[in-house]
């Protein structure tokens, strides 16, 4: 009869067992579901990456903070300039789906409490040399809550 596996193999089995699963843990973790909400186009948005020497009380991420109600003017068939007036250089700029995209990140004093909230902000334009906003759109609907609220 042939062995299959030693036993005094079997730690190292059940360790590299246990690795796979973390693995698959931290790579379900980082998957950033689409938010059919606010980005129904299902654009991509890059991670926001912070280090550790930049975490302090109360808890900050990257992002210029900013006041939600300002978004609210950034509508279709707006020009580049008018966008960049309003929101400032962009942190990235690069060809998507839809159009050329200019992409923020924004952060939210959260009402209820000293906390920051990140949010995600895209801008497309018509074409490819940002001739007209075809439209804009955040990461998450907690974002476009904080701008249009529900009333």
């Amino acid at each position: 009869m042939k062995k299959i596996f030693n036993l005094k193999s079997l730690p190292a089995l059940l360790l590299g067992g246990a690795s796979l699963v973390a693995a698959s843990a931290a790579l379900a973790w980082q998957h950033n579901p689409v938010d059919k909400v606010s980005n129904p186009e299902k654009l991509e948005f890059t991670n926001v990456h912070v280090n550790w020497p930049d975490f302090k009380e109360p808890f900050v991420r990257d992002g210029i903070v900013s006041k939600p109600e300002g978004f609210r003017q950034v509508q279709a068939g707006l020009t580049a300039g008018q966008v960049q007036t309003m929101l400032g250089q962009p942190l990235k700029q690069a060809q998507g789906s839809r159009g050329l995209e200019w992409d923020y990140n924004f952060k939210f004093l959260m009402p209820q409490s000293q906390n920051y909230l990140v949010c995600q902000y895209k801008v497309v334009f018509e074409g490819d040399q940002a001739e007209k906003v075809r439209e804009a759109v955040w990461r998450r609907h907690q974002c476009l809550d904080l701008v249009q609220p529900k009333g």
